[in-house]
């Protein structure tokens, strides 16, 4: 039996229902819109509802790339609203969370290879936006350490 989703602070609005894909596709346009006005409260706190969202329908999705496109598409977006607002260093702690996530899943063998393949394609964007930033904002050493991790699929260290 699945676990219900637990429901961060940012979420309140949907108690009456569990939280959805829709859900998450709303929040996430309604920040982009947000941004695309320079309303910058209103996309964060949409940004935040949207990683909240894909947080808490992690493991609830049969479909590895909407699950792990979700919560990278989510770090991204809260990564690019504050390169925007001049605050890099928050910026900087999404692309490694996204990044490091993106390697936690393709070194966790004991993961469906589904889940490890969904997550390696979605690594080589991820990459170039968290190697793009450490162009922009050298000396950042999480990022910087989420860079160089060895990518390599576990199986081929077993042999």
């Amino acid at each position: 039996m699945t676990e219900p989703a637990t429901r961060p602070a940012c979420m309140q609005q949907f108690t009456t229902q569990e939280p959805s894909l829709g859900d998450w596709q709303r929040a996430t346009l309604d920040g982009n819109q947000a941004l695309a006005h320079n309303d910058i409260q209103t996309a964060l706190a949409q940004y935040h509802t949207a990683l909240g969202l894909a947080d808490a329908l992690w493991r609830q999705l049969s479909d590895p790339d909407t699950a792990i496109a979700m919560r990278v598409v989510s770090h991204h977006n809260l990564a690019e609203l504050h390169t925007r607002t001049r605050r890099p260093d928050l910026a900087a702690t999404h692309f490694y969370q996204a990044h490091e996530l993106l390697y936690e899943i393709t070194q966790d063998a004991s993961l469906d290879l589904r889940w490890r393949a969904a997550a390696r394609r979605h690594s080589s964007v991820a990459r170039i936006e968290l190697l793009q930033f450490l162009h922009r904002h050298p000396g950042h050493e999480r990022a910087g350490h989420a860079a160089a991790l060895p990518w390599q699929d576990p199986a081929e260290t077993q042999h």
